[in-house]
């Protein structure tokens, strides 16, 4: 039921019409399949959750790895410090 511009993606047939959004805006059915206006809502609504919850994961994902890169270039520069004082002493 996602809808782009005058056009609508009915979840259940793949269909991608004027007519489709037309009878989705009106509570009508699917003109290619039957699904229902409410229906197309609800699986649109539960692949947007999925997809959200998706997301979450990847941004979770993506902070862990920053974290670790963050703790590695400290533990990193540490060493280089440490380097730097020891070939600089007489």
């Amino acid at each position: 039921m996602r809808g782009m511009g005058d056009k609508a993606l009915c979840p259940g047939c793949g269909g991608y019409l004027s007519s489709i959004l037309a009878a989705f805006k009106e509570g009508r059915p699917c003109p290619q399949c039957g699904l229902s206006a409410d229906a197309a809502a609800a699986v649109v609504a539960v692949q947007a959750q999925r997809g959200d919850a998706k997301l979450k994961a990847q941004l979770v994902d993506e902070i862990k790895l920053r974290h670790f890169a963050e703790e590695r270039a400290a533990r990193l520069e540490r060493q280089v410090a440490r380097m730097r004082r020891v070939l600089e002493e007489p």
